[in-house]
């Protein structure tokens, strides 16, 4: 039983600039859900590019869990991808953009590409918690773009 869920939100900005603030990894923090706590830092200054790492931190289960984001695509306006990896599990998100509305469609796309056989299973068992948080995570990227973050 493999993980994989998709998350759409359509944000009312230009697909460039809602690109270039997601694959802006540092940023995450400020759109990532309430809960999550997440903190996010480039582990060399510069802008994103793939290979680029940073040290993420985040709340999982009401316990710090750090991670390592690594961006493994980055096609200007269309698509941003990255993996984080744990200590448990790495997970793919991919983001895809196109023009919708006006706006910019974003679908994100999350991936388990590693993690322990009983993972599909708990995030089953999690699943609204989890839809509630991603879902949480897209609709503050909304909110920000739309008020000028």
């Amino acid at each position: 039983m493999a993980y994989k869920a998709t998350y759409n939100v359509v944000v009312k900005a230009p697909q460039g600039n809602v690109f270039d603030y997601v694959a802006d990894v540092a940023s995450h923090g400020a759109w990532a859900s309430e809960p999550d706590h997440m903190k996010v830092s480039a582990e060399k200054a510069g802008p994103p590019a793939v290979g680029s790492k940073y040290k993420a931190e985040g709340i999982l289960n009401g316990k710090v869990n750090p991670s390592v984001v690594t961006i493994t695509a980055l096609e200007s306006p269309s698509r941003f991808a990255f993996d984080a990896e744990d200590a448990n599990s790495v997970f793919h998100h991919e983001f895809v953009f196109s023009p919708r509305e006006g706006g910019t469609n974003v679908e994100r796309i999350v991936t388990m590409t590693k993690g322990p056989f009983y993972f599909p299973l708990v995030l089953a068992i999690f699943k609204s918690t989890v839809q509630k948080n991603y879902n949480g995570a897209m609709q503050n990227l909304k909110s920000k773009m739309e008020s000028g973050a």
